[in-house]
């Protein structure tokens, strides 16, 4: 009998452990109670409390409830889930977060087949052990003799439900609980969480317009880390021919991108949001007008030039809907089956474009630099050895870095290099050439790249550069590139293109804040967290090193 109590008491324990060790995932647990207790949110709090602690109540009701059918066909999926947080933990050093949840829900079979190939090996014990852990959870109570009833086994069933119901209530941000319920009812709250698809509102601007080009480019590179490209002092000379170039450019240094996501800093350079604003809770970046609409009343012929997107996939990415679109003249997708070959396609397009006469605006999104990076060029280009192989995990920094800067040389450097070779028969132009966000490699020793909750500053460094053949416009990028160099940011770029486009600098100050031709006035940070005011992780970063990375 005393061993019988003994071995309980040991499983009750390991229980209460297991919780203990699932909650210290989280930087801050206590995070979302204090702020609701901070605010006065009292009822809020109070609801969030009485939720944590049934979830609690039904981990420990999981594991000893009576055996039946029911528990048999469910548990397996439960403890998916707890194996799946612990999965995320150990490639992001943070659990699941809105963010993530929203990635696989929408894009669920691109998900699937990345995790597969970039962390299959590092997934594999945890599919080795899942069966006879699954097979002794299952019989514990039988083992321990708990007598609990079967029908105690629907309170942790009712935790799934209730804790979904908290998470829509709060907007996620009251989000801890045990990732049995936890991931779960986050994936529901992501697959039941929409936004905003409506058309957006009219440009109400009635100044004059002076157009100062007739080509106006913003261009948006993938996973473009600002760090290590040579022009701006990295160790290894990632990028010879733009250090080779004496004229027609302006390289503002690192920049802070606006979000350590994709679709957040795209639709944030679309729609000119400013720093202040975020968290969009009220969604305005989905119901201002866009550039597009600017650039189309200033007379522009506007093209979106897409290389992550096939011909034949006919989507829209980034936020942008049909109704968006519907101000863009011509979208041209050239995505290839072999995927690095996509933006010397595009290249080829663009170099048309600045050909023709007449305003033209161009959005050009590129291919740029995608994990495994080894993808991202040809075999003829490893000119930096060790590199990544198929299939081998990103754990090791030098390959992983080697075969990144390998992307640099081809996405990058010789790309520019192939587009200026045309450049003496291009129209009058500007080129605003940043990326949507860094790269972590294997910097703080986790495998995630970009986007995600535990962010490090380098998945916000981004390349600032302006390229034009237009001296008036490159003599003020000087002036300013004094105090603006690697202090620049995002929210910057709006304001610019606007004033490329011929409106009134001050109006465009005014509603959309400083251009790239001023001191930023706000350090360079950029934003980790769902864009929308969802989930709990709502924080800024600075690109730039803390002391302790500086000592």
């Amino acid at each position: 009998m005393a061993d019988l109590t003994l071995r309980k008491s040991i499983a009750l324990g390991s229980v209460a452990i297991l919780l203990l060790i699932e909650f210290s995932f989280f930087v801050d647990f206590f995070y979302p109670f204090r702020f609701l207790w901070n605010q006065g949110k009292l009822i809020e709090f109070s609801l969030s409390l009485m939720l944590f602690f049934w979830s609690l109540l039904s981990a420990f009701l999981l594991f000893l409830s009576g055996r039946s059918i029911f528990r048999k066909i469910t548990l397996p999926f439960f403890l998916f889930f707890f194996l799946f947080n612990i999965g995320c933990f150990s490639i992001a050093s943070e659990p699941l977060d809105f963010q993530q949840a929203v990635i696989i829900v929408e894009n669920f079979q691109w998900w699937f087949w990345a995790v597969v190939e970039n962390f299959g090996l590092a997934a594999l014990p945890f599919v080795i052990l899942f069966l006879p852990f699954i097979i002794f959870i299952e019989r514990l109570p039988e083992l321990l003799k708990f007598n609990l009833p079967p029908k105690a086994y629907f309170v942790p069933v009712s935790a799934v439900i209730l804790t979904t119901f908290g998470l829509q209530y709060s907007h996620g941000f009251s989000d801890r609980y045990p990732s049995f319920f936890r991931i779960p009812s986050m994936l529901a709250f992501a697959g039941l969480s929409h936004i905003y698809d409506g058309e957006r509102s009219a440009v109400t601007y009635s100044g004059s317009l002076d157009p100062q080009v007739e080509k106006i480019v913003l261009m948006v590179d993938e996973s473009i880390r600002a760090d290590i490209l040579g022009i701006n002092n990295f160790e290894k000379n990632t990028t010879p021919y733009l250090l080779s170039l004496e004229s027609g450019i302006v390289n503002l240094g690192l920049a802070a991108s606006a979000s350590n996501c994709s679709d957040y800093s795209n639709l944030i350079l679309r729609t000119g949001v400013r720093k202040k604003e975020i968290p969009d809770h009220n969604q305005m970046t989905l119901k201002k007008p866009s550039i597009w609409q600017f650039t189309r009343k200033a007379g522009f012929y506007n093209v979106y030039l897409d290389a992550q997107s096939a011909d034949e996939w006919a989507n829209y990415q980034n936020f942008m809907n049909e109704h968006e679109a519907s101000f863009v003249d011509e979208i041209i997708r050239v995505r290839q089956k072999t995927a690095y070959e996509s933006d010397g396609v595009a290249r080829d397009k663009l170099i048309d474009l600045l050909k023709r006469p007449g305003k033209t605006f161009i959005m050009f999104n590129k291919y740029g630099i995608h994990f495994p990076y080894f993808r991202s060029y040809p075999e003829e280009y490893n000119l930096f050895t060790p590199t990544l192989k198929q299939g081998e995990p990103m754990s090791d920094r030098e390959k992983a870095l080697n075969s990144y800067m390998n992307g640099i040389r081809w996405s990058v450097d010789d790309w520019f290099k192939n587009l200026f070779s045309e450049s003496g028969s291009f129209k009058s132009f500007v080129i605003v050439y940043t990326s949507d966000h860094g790269q972590n490699i294997v910097d703080d020793g986790t495998l995630a790249t970009h986007c995600r909750p535990g962010a490090n500053r380098f998945e916000g460094i981004v390349p600032m550069i302006i390229f034009s053949n237009d001296e008036a416009i490159l003599e003020k990028f000087k002036v300013v590139h004094v105090t603006s160099y690697n202090k620049t940011n995002h929210f910057q770029i709006f304001s610019s293109l606007l004033g490329f486009a011929g409106y009134n600098k001050s109006w465009s100050r005014t509603h959309y804040g400083a251009s790239l031709n001023d001191s930023p006035g706000t350090l360079p940070e950029f934003f980790v967290g769902d864009l929308h005011g969802r989930g709990s992780v709502r924080q800024w970063f600075s690109i730039y090193p803390t002391e302790a990375e500086s000592n």
